[in-house]
């Protein structure tokens, strides 16, 4: 139902993840020549209860900032959406009940699910499009929804749903399937559209009041792929240091081209971005200033890519 790419063990080749409507879910770790499958080894096989759920949509994507792509999936009615921290050391942990997420999910059904940063704080939020599997009433349960966003905590707290928080019931809820995400309007904040079955797609433009500073990362591949998918992008600034990468996979029957988004929070300055290109190049820039989207080349060699720094 979903496919999420990633390098969830940092060993440069992206991974894969993949979610599956009420059986095991996949992980196909990338040795090289080959992909072998992990799930039940890596912990991300079946949730924290041991049964199947329908899995959906998903985002593969370091939401704690520690440098490791973690996970987050949807699936149906009290099925909950699992939160799959990546522990560093090859495997995942699901954090789903004491981040708080299952408390806030379980009465949801979930199909497309992307982590983005709406408020930029440094921390990328979970938005979700809802709806469900249904097209007649069923007892004790609701057949058009909302869509919601999740807000991340950062280090301490729990997740929280935000559907009339964040405006999202400003119209009528609906059986909602496929998001895609960007900044239609180029100010900095990330938008979201979302499709429905039976009714006219949403464009959801984000106005998050008191939202910090942002910065933006086109990439543009030479020696890599064009577009720079599977590049990896690290942003240090005074509040400290941020990951993210580049990956159309996004969602439920969906995808989300780049730039690559970053949420600066207060920090007006990039101290350090840092970009690990799939060729191997690493490229870093300094002193970047906050609220613009910057265009990278990535250089034609190593040592092409150092003696820029000079």
């Amino acid at each position: 139902m979903g496919v999420g790419v990633a390098d969830y063990d940092s060993d440069g080749r992206p991974d894969l993840f993949v979610t599956n409507d009420a059986s095991y879910n996949f992980l196909f770790h990338n040795l090289g020549n080959k992909f072998e499958e992990v799930a039940f080894n890596a912990g991300v096989a079946l949730t924290e209860d041991g049964g199947f759920i329908s899995g959906m949509g998903l985002d593969f994507r370091d939401y704690n900032n520690d440098g490791f792509p973690d996970i987050a999936y949807v699936a149906l009615n009290n099925q909950t959406f699992p939160l799959l921290q990546n522990t560093g050391k090859g495997d995942f942990q699901e954090v789903t009940t004491p981040s708080g997420m299952r408390e806030a999910s379980i009465k949801m059904a979930g199909y497309g699910a992307g982590f983005y940063d709406f408020d930029n704080d440094g921390w990328k939020d979970l938005f979700v499009t809802r709806g469900h599997v249904e097209s007649m009433p069923v007892p004790g349960a609701e057949i058009d929804e909302y869509n919601t966003v999740f807000r991340n905590p950062g280090k301490s707290g729990k997740w929280g749903a935000m559907t009339a928080e964040a405006g999202l019931t400003a119209v009528p809820g609906g059986r909602h399937r496929g998001c895609a995400f960007g900044d239609l309007d180029g100010d900095g904040r990330i938008d979201v559209v979302a499709t429905a079955l039976g009714a006219d797609a949403e464009i959801w433009m984000d106005r998050s009041k008191g939202s910090g500073h942002w910065l933006d990362i086109g990439l543009r591949g030479i020696k890599s792929n064009r577009d720079g998918i599977g590049a990896s992008v690290k942003v240090i600034s005074d509040s400290g240091t941020q990951y993210n990468h580049m990956t159309t996979s996004v969602g439920y029957a969906s995808s989300s081209d780049g730039p690559v988004h970053f949420g600066l929070g207060a920090d007006k300055l990039a101290k350090t971005v840092e970009i690990q290109w799939p060729s191997g190049i690493v490229q870093v820039l300094k002193d970047v200033a906050a609220d613009q989207l910057i265009h990278v080349t990535e250089p034609a060699s190593q040592s092409a890519a150092k003696s820029s720094l000079r």
